[in-house]
């Protein structure tokens, strides 16, 4: 089941107002879609620019939406795995669960 456009733009509203404006240079949080996969990232700018280095993406979280059109909230589990965490019908209350980790002082 595809991810509805009025999910992917209200994710993407979700994810811009995780991070103040003058951070955004830096820190990003935003999304990959995969199938009815939709995995939130915490994304950080080179330490180093000048090397050419890309930005680094470490995985908050992960909705899926099942065929009922019910979704669930995974969080990253160490061991390269997801860990089941809360199920319900908006995405978007479930995603209240996550914590965007604060950019480094």
């Amino acid at each position: 089941m595809p991810v509805p456009e009025e999910v992917r733009h209200a994710l993407s509203r979700w994810c811009a107002e995780r991070i103040p404006d003058a951070e955004r240079e830096r820190h990003r949080v935003g999304y990959t879609i995969q199938g009815a996969d939709v995995t939130i990232l915490d994304r950080r700018a080179p330490t180093y620019p000048e090397l050419g280095a890309e930005w680094t993406s470490t995985p908050l979280a992960r909705l899926h939406l099942a065929e009922d059109g019910t979704w669930s909230l995974l969080r990253p589990h160490p061991r390269d795995r997801w860990e089941p965490e809360a199920t319900g019908p908006d995405p978007l209350l479930l995603l209240e669960r996550v914590s965007t980790p604060q950019a480094p002082a």
